[in-house]
């Protein structure tokens, strides 16, 4: 499990910290997602530290988001 926190931790605190968006640990932490999900795909349970990682991402993600306001591509 200390895969999948240390990869979520990774992507998460650079946001945080205001350094912008790391697209290689982004990478790595989709990877630990498929890794532990092919794992639990027949299980009855996931553990219970796996779900609160996963759980916390998005509040986390979502926190930094006026960090980097401003303009998209598109507009």
């Amino acid at each position: 499990m200390s895969q999948l926190d240390d990869a979520a931790e990774r992507f998460v605190v650079p946001l945080r910290l205001n350094d912008g968006f790391d697209q290689l640990a982004l990478d790595e932490l989709c990877r630990q997602i498929d890794r532990f999900g092919h794992r639990w795909r027949t299980s009855e349970a996931i553990p219970k530290s796996a779900a609160l990682i996963l759980s916390e991402l998005y509040p986390a993600i979502s926190a930094c988001a006026d960090l980097y306001s401003g303009t998209s591509a598109g507009e």
